[in-house]
C-alpha cells in the first residue's frame, strides 16, 4: 500500500477535492482508492501497489520491433500454428519480419495464416503447410506493390478513429448524392479519436516518444491560414 499527504496553509482550499482530482487524473477508479483526513488537517490518499505497478503488454498484441522480440515472436508462431513445423525456422523470420516492423503482433500474423484480407479462412488440409504454403498466405497480405497491408488490429483501430471523428457520411460519395444526415464529432469523441491516431502513429512507426512529443509541441503552435491555432 502506498500512500500520499496534501496539505495547506491556505484554508480556503479544498484538500479532498484536489485528492479526487489528482485520483482522477491517473485514472484510478474511486472506488480503488481511499481518502481521508487526520488529525492534523492534512488529506492522505492510499493506494494500493497493483494501481501503481504498469500492465505488462500482452505479448500476443504488443508490437515486435527488435530482433530479439521478433526471434521470440517466431517461436511463438511455431508453436501456435502447426502448419509452420515445418518450415526452416531463418525463412519464418525473414517472411515476418517486415510485417512486424509494419507494427504487426504476433496475434495479426495468427490471424493473416488463418485467414484471408477478405476475412475468407484458408484452406485446411496435409497439403496446406511448409514454406510455400506460408510464402503465399503471406503474400497476400501484400499490396501488388509488395506494400504491408493494415492488420487486423491495425484496421479495427483505424475503424475506431473514423467513427470516433464523426467523419460526414457523404465521405467519398458523389457531390449529387442525396445524404440525409451529417454528424459532427463532439469535443469528447474528438480528443478520443486523436488518442488512438497517436496509438497509431506510436504503433506502426519507430519514432521515440520524444520526438512524438516534440511534435505534438510544434503541431499546436503551427498557424492556419485563417489565424487560428
Amino acid at each position: 500500500m502506498a500512500e500520499f499527504r496534501i496539505s495547506s496553509d491556505d484554508d480556503r482550499v479544498d484538500l479532498r477535492r484536489m485528492a479526487a482530482a489528482l485520483v482522477e487524473s491517473q485514472r484510478w477508479a474511486r472506488d480503488d482508492v481511499s481518502i481521508w483526513d487526520n488529525r492534523r488537517g492534512e488529506v492522505i490518499v492510499t493506494v494500493d501497489d497493483a494501481l501503481l505497478r504498469k500492465p505488462e503488454a500482452d505479448p500476443m498484441h504488443r508490437p515486435r520491433h527488435t530482433p530479439r522480440d521478433v526471434h521470440d515472436a517466431c517461436e511463438t508462431l511455431r508453436r501456435e500454428d502447426p502448419s509452420l513445423r515445418r518450415v526452416d525456422f531463418r525463412f519464418l523470420r525473414e517472411e515476418t519480419a517486415r510485417f512486424f516492423s509494419a507494427g504487426w503482433t504476433v496475434s495479426d500474423v495468427l490471424h493473416a495464416l488463418g485467414h484471408r484480407p477478405d476475412g475468407a479462412p484458408w484452406p485446411l488440409g496435409p497439403e496446406r503447410q511448409g514454406t510455400d504454403w506460408l510464402r503465399e498466405r503471406m503474400r497476400a497480405w501484400r499490396t501488388p506493390d509488395g506494400d504491408i497491408r493494415p492488420s487486423q488490429s491495425q484496421e479495427g483501430a483505424q475503424l475506431r478513429v473514423i467513427s470516433r471523428a464523426g467523419l460526414p457520411v457523404d465521405i467519398g460519395l458523389p457531390e449529387d448524392a442525396e445524404v440525409s444526415q451529417r454528424p459532427v464529432a463532439s469535443r469528447s469523441a474528438a480528443r478520443s479519436a486523436a488518442d488512438d491516431a497517436r496509438r497509431l502513429i506510436r504503433q506502426n512507426s519507430r519514432t521515440s516518444s520524444d520526438s512524438l512529443a516534440h511534435r505534438d509541441r510544434t503541431s499546436a503552435n503551427i498557424t492556419r491560414r485563417d489565424g487560428l491555432r
